[in-house]
């Protein structure tokens, strides 16, 4: 995860370098049914606002919930700090995928820049969860503090993922060829992990042409026990 000053605007943001398309996350948060949608960088305590960079994405995006009772589609509204949902209060896992504008690269001769965000929640980060077949995914594998990486479907492996707690405190791992990783959990609390994925691919996206996709997904979930955290960073908004 990158640090940029958010008076920069998230347009020059993510046009700085070549990846810095990634520079920005969304993650997932639950509380009893309560879930929000944020867009920001966790570790840093920054969340996005409307008015403002919040705006940017297409739509609000859905959430896909499920449950003892199934899968079903959760529809959301955005507010002045996230996208929020009423979802089940025995959900097990979230899922959404956001839709933001291609990124055009014309003044660096390059084709345009697909950035696709997602994000996972899981009630128990002890219970195995089958990875969407259509994402970028990150999910529990069911051994404790294990993590599998697969992309539409597929293990990913040789990939690295950044587990960050809710003090800031953070870790990095890299997939092995089943596309599993593990980290220890020592804290209480909420934690974030982050995986990227980016290739060269030709497609189409928002009637457009596009020649390079990257995404960034995560996956939040909370620890009940371990040692007390600190607590985050003062917010980095302004």
């Amino acid at each position: 995860m990158r640090h940029f000053h958010h008076a920069l605007g998230l347009t020059s943001l993510l046009l700085a370098s070549l990846g810095s398309a990634q520079a920005h996350q969304v993650w997932l948060e639950n509380n009893g049914g309560q879930a929000q949608l944020f867009f920001g960088e966790f570790n840093d305590n920054l969340r996005e606002t409307s008015p403002g960079a919040l705006d940017r994405f297409l739509a609000t995006p859905t959430l896909v919930q499920q449950s003892v009772e199934g899968t079903r589609q959760v529809s959301g509204q955005r507010n002045a700090t996230s996208f929020s949902y009423d979802a089940a209060s025995q959900a097990e896992t979230l899922f959404a995928s956001a839709a933001y504008p291609l990124i055009d690269r014309s003044k660096r001769n390059e084709p345009a820049l697909l950035w696709v965000p997602a994000a996972r929640w899981v009630a128990k980060p002890t219970q195995a969860v089958a990875a969407n077949a259509q994402a970028l995914d990150l999910v529990p594998t069911g051994t404790p503090g294990q993590l599998m990486v697969s992309f539409n479907g597929m293990a990913l492996p040789n990939t690295k993922v950044q587990m960050v707690a809710p003090s800031g405190w953070s870790r990095e791992a890299q997939s092995d060829e089943q596309g599993k990783v593990s980290f220890s959990l020592p804290w209480k609390g909420q934690y974030v992990a982050e995986v990227h994925h980016s290739h060269k691919q030709v497609g189409e996206a928002q009637g457009k042409s596009y020649g390079e996709a990257s995404y960034v997904t995560t996956l939040s979930f909370s620890v009940e026990e371990g040692m007390p955290s600190p607590a985050l960073p003062a917010s980095a908004k302004p």
